[in-house]
């Protein structure tokens, strides 16, 4: 790997701003990366006008290179914000919305804006961060005709055909869990926290629940308080219960509102935990998705959108 400080082949910095964490990747021509940067200097965690400064301290030792962000970063309380494009959208329609400035050192930067959605049957919807890796998808599998389902705390699923993004639904899967397990009175029969979840036999139990047995999903939640009175289970199992429950409930949501069709070509981008956990409830469902991980599809749909706007060279691809 070249040495960050002095890479000659170094052209972009693709940075991925989250409310948490801002995560910085120095990319050369091809979309390749030779260094990586993290810290904690989240959206949430900065004051305004801070932005500038947090970003540069984390990438000062590399060269003044263009930047290409997305995230958080483009929200109202972020950077800048980055109005959203409105669907249907192709994924190249993303570069004529960015936002482009230069910073006060006389750095070119452009933020990616989100997505959003208006249609009759629902209030509308929208996507910040996540239409990076659809790009990255899209870069990686230009024909790709179906849904992504990019698993979270709230958890998007995207149609795609041939490069466009027709439309999408956000679920609020992760933070159901979040709020069921730590704040709700089911937090007295499950365990605070656990590993590898899907990996216990009562997760498929949850999904099953959902997904196969068609129990309704606030009523098979209070089974999980039921679990510990009358049988005991121990509270491990019931949180992998809990989070069966939950990923089935958002599959099984989703084929009852006609999203999900038998058939239909699914790819999983997000973590290598997540991943898994969504692919095991795929399989009890009888559908067979591909797994992707959604942190190289993230560098790899920013570095797509760089060449959109003349940061990388269109002939360099990745």
């Amino acid at each position: 790997m070249e040495n960050a400080k002095t890479a000659p082949s170094a052209a972009l910095i693709a940075v991925d701003w989250g409310t948490s964490r801002l995560r910085a990747m120095l990319l050369d021509g091809t979309g390749g990366v030779i260094a990586e940067a993290a810290s904690d200097a989240g959206i949430a965690t900065l004051a305004p006008g801070g932005h500038e400064a947090a970003f540069e301290a984390l990438v000062a030792a590399w060269p003044p290179v263009p930047a290409i962000m997305a995230g958080m970063v483009g929200s109202r309380q972020g950077w800048r914000e980055a109005a959203y494009v409105p669907c249907p959208a192709a994924i190249g329609r993303l570069g004529g919305g960015m936002l482009r400035f230069t910073t006060s050192a006389g750095r070119p930067v452009a933020i990616v804006p989100g997505l959003m959605l208006r249609t009759p049957a629902r209030d509308g919807d929208v996507i910040r961060g996540e239409e990076t890796q659809i790009a990255g998808l899209i870069d990686r599998e230009p024909g790709f005709a179906g849904i992504a389902v990019l698993p979270g705390t709230h958890s998007k699923w995207a149609t795609i055909t041939e490069g466009t993004v027709s439309s999408f639904q956000t679920f609020m899967t992760g933070e159901m869990f979040e709020l069921l397990s730590r704040r709700s009175f089911l937090r007295h029969s499950v365990a605070e926290d656990g590993h590898d979840l899907a990996a216990l036999p009562d997760f498929t139990l949850g999904v099953r629940r959902t997904v196969v047995d068609g129990l309704p999903f606030l009523a098979a939640i209070f089974s999980v308080r039921a679990r510990q009175l009358l049988d005991g289970v121990a509270p491990a199992d019931n949180l992998a219960y809990l989070s069966g429950l939950v990923v089935g409930g958002e599959i099984a949501a989703a084929r009852a509102s006609g999203l999900l069709g038998h058939g239909t070509a699914l790819r999983i981008v997000g973590t290598r935990s997540l991943g898994r956990a969504y692919a095991t409830a795929f399989a009890i469902a009888d559908y067979r998705p591909t797994a992707l991980d959604g942190g190289a599809l993230v560098v790899e749909g920013l570095a797509h959108l760089a060449r959109t706007i003349g940061f990388l060279d269109k002939a360099s691809p990745a």
